[in-house]
């Protein structure tokens, strides 16, 4: 019961918690794009760091994959469209290119997310703190709910455009320098297709967005409501 009479004080505790926790996963996964030459000068046992970074979806050469039988004639089977697959790197991998390309795939969109999260946690946690100390409609909080709104919004927008990034970068290097053995032989052409792992679900951010620009406004007019009873009384 006690837990629940300061929710908001615990509220206020966890976004700092989570700000916090995204800082640090952020340094973390720097360091690893950034120094994984060192780290493979400083380790003797080939270290690795394997990661999930997105779905790869592979074209064949004729846009169709014909299918071998021991009971049809060739051409009785076709496999249409991509074959879509998850798609992992090693960030302590020692290829050049290859980390050269993960960078400029992840660095970004891991910039972005921290900025992203430490203005939402940390426009949170001081919501709650305002809260906490009995203070509702007020400027301040009016100000901090119209920020998480178009920081939704807007993170919501960049994403689309982080995305894009990513798979033009990706694309150039899986086109130039790998190859589907069984799918895209020596001398053919084909084409390969990056989809970055969607870690925030834009449309949803969006719609959250919006929301919470709608809750800002009510803020506002309560807000209204309790100058004008105080200029009353």
């Amino acid at each position: 019961m006690k837990l629940v009479s300061n929710l908001p004080g615990n509220l206020r505790s966890l976004f700092g918690f989570l700000r916090a926790l995204a800082v640090l996963s952020a340094v973390f996964w720097f360091l690893m794009l950034t120094f994984n030459a060192w780290i493979q000068k400083r380790f003797v046992d080939d270290p690795k760091l394997i990661v999930s970074i997105g779905t790869l979806a592979v074209n064949p050469p004729s846009g169709a994959t014909v299918l071998s039988s021991d009971s049809a004639r060739p051409g009785s089977l076709v496999m249409t469209g991509a074959a879509r697959r998850g798609l992992q790197v090693d960030l302590l991998s020692n290829n050049a290119v290859l980390v050269s390309a993960v960078r400029w795939t992840m660095l970004p969109s891991m910039a972005a997310s921290l900025a992203f999260a430490w203005l939402l946690f940390g426009s949170l946690r001081a919501v709650c703190g305002n809260i906490e100390r009995g203070e509702v409609f007020s400027q301040n909080n009016l100000r901090l709910m119209r920020g998480i709104g178009w920081t939704l919004v807007g993170f919501s927008l960049a994403a689309v455009g982080l995305d894009l990034w990513a798979s033009r970068v990706m694309d150039s290097y899986l086109n130039q320098h790998v190859t589907v053995a069984g799918l895209m032989a020596s001398g053919q052409t084909g084409s390969m297709h990056f989809s970055p792992t969607d870690g925030f679900p834009i449309v949803s951010g969006l719609i959250a967005g919006c929301l919470v620009l709608m809750v800002s406004e009510a803020f506002r007019q309560g807000l209204a409501l309790k100058q004008e009873n105080e200029l009353t009384v």
